[in-house]
This record gives structure tokens, sequence and C-alpha cells, in this order.
């Protein structure tokens, strides 16, 4: 049964990257490359490594305006070079930076405050459901051989 949930859980992620690839979601790609399938003593999980990538709920509602990290202008310029938005010049890049990061801060980003884009959530919705058949399969082939 194990096995069974670790493929399922493989393929979810294989689609979950397949999306935000799909959707220009990625810009470094960090965010999809840390996500893994990991076995433990509490089972089998699909899981997203922390680190310098962005949280799972900001690929689908965005980020709302707010407090922002430290060197927020730092990590836009990086953004824009991992997006790969040129510039003529790496002062204009900073200032581009500067001013986005301006308005996220004080209106949050266009993905939350627009219609929510489906990258994950229905992906997930339908592995719950297989990984329910392959729980309840494997039930009723321990209730036929032991009773």
């Amino acid at each position: 049964m194990k096995n069974a949930i670790r493929e399922r859980l493989e393929k979810l992620k294989a689609d979950i990257q397949q999306e935000m690839s799909q959707k220009g979601i990625n810009a470094s790609g960090r965010t999809s490359q840390s996500l893994s399938v990991v076995e433990d003593d509490r089972g089998v999980r699909l899981i997203k490594s922390a680190g310098e990538n962005a949280p799972m709920e900001t690929l689908e509602i965005g980020r709302p305006g707010g407090a922002v990290p430290a060197n927020f202008t730092g990590i836009l310029v990086q953004w824009s070079k991992d997006k790969g938005i040129n510039f003529s010049s790496e002062s204009e890049r900073t200032t581009f930076a500067y001013l986005l990061g301006r308005r996220i801060r004080q209106k949050g980003t266009i993905r939350h405050f627009s219609k929510q884009e489906d990258v994950y959530s229905t992906l997930v919705n339908e592995c719950v459901e297989d990984i329910k058949k392959i729980i309840g399969a494997k039930l009723k082939e321990t209730i036929k051989t032991n009773f």
C-alpha cells in the first residue's frame, strides 16, 4: 500500500511542477524543486522543504499587502533576473524592484486581488480521492483475508 501511495504522491508532485511551469509561475524554480515525497515513521507525504522559496499558498492566492521581508528590493531584483526580465541598466532594475516592492507592501500582489488561479488545489483533491480508494481497497482485501 505504501508503494501505491508513494507512486501517487510522486505523480502529484510532477503534476504540480508541470502546472507551475505551464502557468509561468516558476522564476528560479526553487519552489518547484523544493517539493519531495518522503517516507518516515509517520507514513508517506509530499512536503515542501523550507528555505528560500515561496510559500505554497502564494502560488494560488498571492500575497496580501503588509510587512515584507528584509531586503525585499534585493529579493525582487533577483526575481526579475530569474524571470528573465531585461532592463537597460542595473539601476533601472533596482528602481523597478523598489517600486514593485512598495506596491506589493501597499496593496499585495496581483494574484491576491484578482481571480484565484488553481495551481494545485484540484490536483491535491484528486490525489486525496485516489489515496482514499487505495486505502479502501487495501481495507477490503484485509477484511476478506481475515474474516
